[in-house]
């Protein structure tokens, strides 16, 4: 009879650690089924629907975890990304929360890891300690009097007992070594196939995604165009406009008095310049050329160091992304920049760029750390003022690539703002 392998052993033991573990979430999962049974007749009354974010956000919390136990248990990959529940919900928001094909799976795992998680977790603690158990302590039962012998599953009171109970403690062994690593796989493979959307779900959600994050970039897109005619028209247009006048007047100063025409001509090239300051100012608006030179990092160092408040930039980890990505970061971190030196009242602002990746695509990161007072809050955009100034202007920056802007500013501060931009857009 060949003996069990260490690889085996190992193995095993992993597979009873993974049951285990899940056996000790099954509290939570049982928490959140009762509070959910007892919140269902104040739900159909609508008074309970105020307590359905924070319920469904720490369900989706603890199947978010029970995914990534399984992911990491199966070395699997989660193909996709959670959905982050956070913010107030209107009475409408909310019945669509419920319904949600996310809230589905997050209930319908439930169910099943309330059902099965604890039995599998007892079964992989007890059955390995009651082999261990029965084999070593039964030849001990001659130390037992006889009026009170040893009692496991039987009385022992003969080695014909103690034989049997040990053969009892094998059986338990064997059903140790098959059940273990069945029940593990059943139910990490349960976990990912009930939390992991179906194909054309997946497809769907993301063609939602592309087509909001398309109307986004179309919108930003004309507003930019807008906001670069009205510099344009306000600045260098009106700037050169003046050029001419006063080269004309320079003209007609010179057919009869020449040195007039002098300080009109000084006026000419002084607006001249203007006008070109104002032209390099639009074309730095459409694509800073100091990326060009520098990269996202230098470009970052660059505007750090100008900002009136004592910044930081930590940009370890960062890596190089598609020329429109590493704009949109730029005028994002400027924006950003200037919002807390304008709002906050910071004596401090930490900058952090570094480069995300995922199962899907790589996401550029930009971090925005001050230590103001508090209380930003994402307003609407103004269409008659272009893409929007502030962090509002951000979130549409962010969007147009299919990425989001995440806000989390308390009265009282700190503040800080999360930007994610992915790379293949």
């Amino acid at each position: 009879m060949r003996l069990p392998s260490r690889a085996s052993l190992q193995t095993r033991l992993r597979d009873a650690a993974f049951l285990l573990r899940e056996a000790g979430y099954w509290l939570g999962s049982l928490g959140i089924l009762v509070a959910g049974l007892v919140l269902l007749p104040f739900i159909a009354l609508g008074v309970g629907l105020y307590a359905v974010p924070g319920l469904l956000e720490v369900l989706d919390r603890l199947a978010a975890r029970a995914q990534g136990r399984a992911a990491g248990f199966a070395a699997a990959v989660v193909p996709f990304e959670r959905r982050r529940l956070s913010g107030r919900y209107s009475f409408a928001q909310l019945a669509a929360l419920l319904s949600a094909p996310e809230s589905k799976r997050d209930l319908s795992w439930l169910l099943f890891h309330s059902a099965f998680a604890l039995l599998a977790g007892i079964l992989a603690l007890v059955l390995p300690l009651g082999s261990v158990l029965y084999i070593a302590a039964a030849p001990f039962w001659p130390l037992f009097p006889p009026e009170s012998p040893l009692e496991l599953t039987i009385a022992i009171r003969s080695w014909g007992d103690a034989v049997l109970t040990m053969l009892l403690g094998a059986a338990y062994g064997v059903a140790a070594w098959i059940l273990l690593p069945w029940m593990a796989r059943r139910i990490s493979e349960g976990t990912l196939a009930i939390l992991s959307p179906r194909r054309y779900a997946d497809l769907s959600q993301r063609i939602s995604e592309l087509s909001a994050a398309r109307a986004s970039a179309l919108t930003a897109h004309a507003a930019e165009l807008r906001r670069i005619e009205r510099e344009l028209h306000d600045g260098a247009q009106n700037r050169l406009v003046g050029v001419v006048m006063m080269l004309g007047l320079a003209q007609r100063a010179a057919e009869t008095d020449p040195a007039a025409a002098v300080p009109f001509i000084g006026r000419a090239q002084d607006a001249a310049s203007e006008a070109l300051a104002g032209l390099r100012a639009a074309v730095h608006d459409i694509y800073p050329p100091v990326l060009d030179e520098l990269g996202l990092g230098g470009a970052a160092s660059a505007l750090t160091s100008r900002s009136p408040i004592p910044c930081s930039l930590d940009v370890h980890g960062l890596e190089r992304a598609p020329a429109a990505v590493e704009s949109a970061a730029y005028f994002v971190l400027a924006e950003a920049l200037t919002n807390a030196a304008k709002h906050s009242d910071a004596s401090r602002i930490d900058v952090v760029l570094h480069t995300e990746s995922t199962p899907r695509e790589d996401v550029l990161v930009i971090q925005v750390n001050d230590d103001g007072r508090g209380g930003a809050r994402v307003g609407p955009v103004d269409a008659a003022e272009g893409s929007g100034t502030g962090l509002a202007g951000i979130a549409r920056r962010a969007a147009a690539f299919g990425g989001r802007l995440v806000l989390a500013s308390p009265a009282g501060g700190p503040t800080k703002v999360r930007v994610e931009l992915p790379c293949a857009f």
